[in-house]
This record gives C-alpha cells, sequence and structure tokens, in this order.
C-alpha cells in the first residue's frame, strides 16, 4: 500500500462490446502497491463475472483485445502507477 494506505488507484475506460458487459464506461479499481497490468485485469474479471477468462486465459499471442496506456499497448508485466487510465476494447474487425 502507499504511504496514506489506499493503494494504487487506475481508471479503466471500456468500450463497444466490454460497456455492454460491465454496464459502466469506466471502473476505477484498487490496487496494491507494486501491482501489475496482469493484476489489473485479473481484478476486471473478478468485479465483473461477464469478463471471466477474456483478458487472463490467453496467451500473448492470442490476445482478443486491445489494452491501451497513454498510447501504448502495455506489457502484463509493467507495473502501475497511481492515476494510470487505459483504454479497453475490444478486438477489431473487418476485411
Amino acid at each position: 500500500m502507499s504511504e496514506d494506505g489506499r493503494g494504487i488507484r487506475v481508471k479503466i475506460k471500456l468500450f463497444a462490446l466490454y460497456r455492454e458487459l460491465t454496464g459502466q464506461k469506466e471502473v476505477e479499481l484498487e490496487l496494491s502497491d507494486g501491482a501489475t497490468v496482469m493484476d489489473m485485469l485479473k481484478t476486471l474479471e473478478e468485479r465483473f463475472p461477464k469478463l471471466r477468462g477474456r483478458f487472463t486465459e490467453r496467451s500473448r499471442e492470442q490476445r482478443n483485445f486491445i489494452l491501451m496506456r497513454g498510447g501504448r499497448w502495455p506489457d502484463p508485466e509493467d507495473k502501475l502507477e497511481d492515476g494510470d487510465e487505459f483504454s479497453l476494447f475490444p478486438p477489431v474487425g473487418g476485411g
């Protein structure tokens, strides 16, 4: 936990299918200091059962979502910082 005992707070903006499945446009999560992007995704799946397995049960090569932080795709092992904001999109289809 951080010095104030609150831990790390992150915001995740949800789009399209993820917004429909959760009924939320944006979710704020509180995690422990040292938490990673994968920890955040696991917490998101725990909070919203309809999301279970969508982010954490696939290998890096099988990802079927787009997660952005500051215009970049973070690695699952990347550490979170208090105040981080993410955008989460379903895969883009087309042809």
